[in-house]
């Protein structure tokens, strides 16, 4: 695959190290950020293939509030984002419409947890793995 990266972005720490497995068991390179701040000066500096993201962090809107900030910098606004969430679970509300990523989130996907970290893997896989974008 080339040494593609992908950058997760969750304060959960079981979640990240079932996911960091199940990447680097496909071969990718995984970078970790636990909040706002150091997702952007990631993604910047890494310039990661793929961005997991996590819906909910310290506060309702900080998965939003991320994808916006990355969203709105040249040299980010192109790697696609893998949104994951559990309010789903926990509130019944359903955010994704039918399994797939509501229009105005602007991510490639939108998992609801509880998430299959080997179906996770498989996603990323898909999306990026035979994929290049323009990087700045």
């Amino acid at each position: 695959m080339g040494g593609k990266k992908v950058l997760i972005v969750k304060d959960d720490p079981t979640f990240v190290a079932s996911a960091r497995a199940a990447l680097e068991a496909k071969g990718f390179e995984v970078l970790i950020a636990a909040d706002k701040p150091r997702a952007a000066i990631t993604a910047k500096r890494e310039h990661p293939d793929l961005i997991i993201l996590g819906l909910v962090m310290d506060s309702m809107s900080t998965g939003c509030s991320i994808l916006s900030a990355l969203q709105f910098e040249e040299e980010t606004k192109k790697i696609p984002v893998i949104m994951v969430s559990s309010v789903t679970t926990e509130t019944g509300f359903r955010i994704d419409q039918g399994g797939r990523a509501p229009a105005w989130l602007k991510v490639e996907e939108f998992l609801n947890a509880p998430v299959d970290f080997d179906h996770l893997a498989e996603r990323a896989h898909a999306i990026i793995g035979h994929r290049e974008y323009a990087r700045v």
